[in-house]
């Protein structure tokens, strides 16, 4: 080294809080002209310690690009105590940081598309997501990696650690990618939205992390076969004492959070998550499909001394491939066949129309690897049911359909269009009606389709034309009335009825155009 030495940093559990009287002293020491590159040095004088020696521009380039599988830079993760030169190591450290941030980002946004932008990410998530990508990539670390946020120091240690990852996120941030707003981050840029590959590829970036972290290992390790032996033996003793690991380190996806609801992997962790907050220490659950034989919703009930209701919705299910066919049957229409893109539809449109004073189902959690959204069990009968028996005898009570029609007008005013307006996907119940099915909603999408989608959608289950006209002018009596007449006069174009002309007769289709004509005018 040439009697240089640019840094020295001590890590490891004499700083963590977990040392026995026997450990060694690490530490990890740069300097401009090593020519090792990467050496361990023990020395047993005058105290036993163990130093990762690495030249300066390889320890700036394991933080800034992992060139040596973070063998060094991985070390700067957790707690650790600069002793000369603590800006040139919080450099390293804050760069470090935002290459882990910016990769596990890059993670999330690809696997789970447009639904990531629901997510709120705490910066707790970085570093438990990336202490669990190593432990399994390099066992040996596993037990200082739980002793560290076990022992008696966990809470300061993890303070120390996160500060870190703070100061990266606010320096990322400024890059437009996302939003930190109180200690947690947001994805709002398209930029960070990953094609379907990338999560593969993120995947063999890993690995090959892995065997180059192996590699450097070995590298670096050239001692003397004692101290291999002993240090072998040490890490064998370690990897055999069972401890219990924080259930962070064991699934970090469930530091994830949402505006509503909880966020766990899998469906059956959303199971057991809903029968723990019912208080069923002891529960079995049973599910059956609900609505149509194309839908992809599911009523779930958990019993335990007692019994709850959710509805499940599955947006990975094969039977989303109806949209597909939507697409050709209403080439008008562009609906959304990505299960990421539904879901995040589906939730968010939730939260935004009942700002714009429309009731949704509430979510009450996700598991967002299954791709499955748990929302409340509503209870009350389809508005398809009214508008049915309107159609069929004539009844007098039109309420519930110009109910839907005020409502719908609502959403259109707040620059939203649901997509998919059957009434088959409104529940009726004692005090107003609930949108259930919003994951063809968007931000300025076209209201007159959904106008016309409802007319003609029920126009198509009757031969009685004043069971329709009656349907239609209920409709359109509460729409108007909160406004939207410009979009009732564009329902009127062809182009809405071609998908539907099939199913409609004449003398209905007569009926529907009267109708809007009237309330155009």
């Amino acid at each position: 080294m040439n009697g240089e030495v640019t840094s020295v940093t001590a890590y490891g559990s004499k700083v963590a809080g977990y040392s026995r009287p026997d450990s060694d002293y690490d530490l990890i020491i740069t300097a401009p002209k090593f020519n090792g590159r990467v050496r361990y040095k023990y020395v047993d004088e005058p105290i036993k310690a163990s130093a990762l020696i690495v030249k300066d521009d390889l320890f700036r380039s394991d933080a800034k690009k992992a060139s040596l599988g973070e063998f060094v830079s991985g070390r700067l993760l957790n707690v650790h105590q600069p002793l000369l030169n603590e800006p040139f190591v919080r450099e390293a450290e804050v760069e470090s940081k935002k290459r882990v941030i910016a990769e596990s980002l890059y993670e999330v946004s690809s696997q789970y598309g447009e639904f990531s932008q629901d997510l709120t990410i705490p910066l707790d998530y970085f570093l438990f997501d990336k202490l669990h990508k190593r432990a399994l990539i390099y066992p040996p670390v596993i037990y200082s990696y739980i002793k560290t946020y076990t022992c008696d120091k966990a809470a300061e240690n993890r303070a120390i650690s996160l500060d870190g990852f703070s100061a990266a996120a606010k320096s990322l941030a400024e890059q437009g990618f996302f939003e930190v707003r109180g200690g947690t981050v947001h994805i709002v840029s398209d930029k960070l939205r990953g094609k379907a590959f990338a999560r593969l590829l993120a995947l063999l970036n890993l690995t090959t992390r892995g065997v180059r972290q192996y590699a450097v290992h070995g590298y670096a390790g050239r001692v003397r076969l004692s101290v291999v032996k002993d240090e072998a033996l040490s890490k064998a003793k370690r990897m055999q004492r069972k401890l219990e690991p924080p259930p962070e380190m064991e699934h970090p996806k469930n530091l994830l959070r949402l505006e509503e609801g909880f966020v766990v992997s899998r469906t059956s962790e959303l199971i057991q998550r809903l029968a723990e907050e019912n208080g069923f220490a002891r529960y079995d659950y049973q599910s059956k499909s609900l609505g149509l034989v194309y839908s992809t919703a599911r009523v779930v009930t958990i019993s335990g001394g007692g019994s709850a209701r959710y509805v499940f919705k599955h947006f990975a299910d094969i039977r989303s491939v109806k949209w597909a066919f939507l697409n050709i049957w209403a080439p008008g229409m562009k609906f959304s066949m990505s299960p990421q893109a539904r879901m995040h539809r589906e939730y968010y449109a939730g939260i935004r129309l009942r700002t714009a004073g429309v009731r949704t189902a509430s979510v009450v959690g996700a598991a967002v690897d299954d791709k499955v959204l748990a929302k409340e069990f509503v209870e009350g009968r389809q508005l398809s049911s009214y508008v049915e028996k309107l159609l069929r005898d004539g009844s007098s009570d039109s309420s519930q359909v110009r109910m839907f029609g005020e409502d719908l007008g609502k959403i259109h005013r707040a620059g939203m269009a649901i997509g998919d307006a059957k009434a088959e996907n409104v529940i009726v119940m004692e005090d107003g009606l609930c949108f259930t099915d919003l994951e063809q909603t968007v931000q300025n999408g076209d209201p007159a389709w959904d106008i016309a989608e409802f007319l003609y959608y029920a126009g198509k289950l009757s031969l009685r034309v004043d069971g329709i006209r009656a349907v239609a002018d209920a409709f359109l009596d509460g729409y108007v009335k909160v406004g939207g007449v410009q979009d009732v006069a564009k329902a009127k174009a062809s182009k809405y009825l071609t998908p539907f002309r099939p199913f409609v007769t004449l003398q209905n289709l007569k009926a529907i155009k009267e109708s809007l004509e009237r309330h155009a005018s």
